[in-house]
């Protein structure tokens, strides 16, 4: 029996996948439209080698974020799924898997702000190059000043912008959550990243690095134009802004 004390979140987070799993099966019992319950389930069951079902909760989770229009997450968590299907084909016969791929979404692309300005074929090709990443509560994502060649986008969590003040001192910026993306001045323009950002908990990104977005440029040489006319349009809200508009008033 479970240790009616500790939570299934809890036990998650220690990689105790074995025990977390009843706890969270019945959380996801009693609150069964919540999709971080069951998005936590999805990882619970993954960690304990229960493959195929965390693979229909990660699906089911990844079909409720994409029907509210929060295509970031619907994102991650259909990225999460791939993984672990090609995880479970690598161990199977070739045979008994082939054909069960399926495509991250197949409906139009849900509002967004990253992706809405892209076509439907434009923002698969990106879809398929970006890669999933988790960070710890404190973890540094990139340092100021550090060369900077990929751009994150927050599926989930929540990160924090620092910047260096005069006398050597750290001035705080801002505070991004889910959907809020970073790091793609640097990545389009090659410059060194001008701000610090850590993760002030847990955080799942989905990183876009430039070599990857070259192939996708290879195929859809429009995207860059339209990346390109989106940083434009969104220019006075990105983080480089707030740096630049702080360093105008120091």
């Amino acid at each position: 029996m479970p240790d009616e004390t500790e939570s299934g979140a809890s036990l998650l987070a220690r990689r105790e996948y074995a025990r977390a799993v009843p706890l969270l099966k019945r959380d996801l019992g009693k609150y069964q439209s919540n999709p971080r319950i069951r998005l936590q389930y999805a990882d619970a069951l993954a960690g304990a080698g229960q493959a195929e079902e965390a693979i229909a909760q990660y699906q089911h989770t990844a079909r409720y974020y994409e029907d509210n229009g929060l295509t970031v997450q619907a994102i991650a968590v259909a990225k999460k799924g791939e993984k672990l299907r090609e995880r479970l084909a690598a161990s199977q016969p070739k045979e008994v898997t082939a054909g069960k791929s399926e495509p991250l979404f197949t409906r139009p692309v849900p509002k967004s702000p990253l992706f809405e300005v892209l076509t439907d074929e434009e923002r698969d090709a990106l879809v398929r190059e970006m890669d999933l990443e988790s960070h710890d509560e404190g973890s540094v994502i990139i340092g100021e000043g550090q060369p900077g060649a990929s751009m994150y986008i927050i599926a989930n969590g929540e990160v924090k912008v620092f910047t260096n003040g005069p006398g050597g001192t750290t001035v705080y910026l801002a505070k991004l959550g889910e959907g809020d993306f970073f790091g793609e001045v640097s990545m389009l323009t090659g410059k060194p990243r001008t701000a610090t950002i850590t993760a002030s908990q847990r955080t799942e990104l989905l990183r876009l690095d430039k070599e990857k977005l070259d192939n996708a440029l290879a195929k859809y040489p429009g995207i860059r134009k339209v990346l390109n006319e989106f940083y434009q349009r969104r220019a006075e809200h990105t983080v480089e802004a707030m740096i630049e508009s702080l360093k105008r008033k120091g």
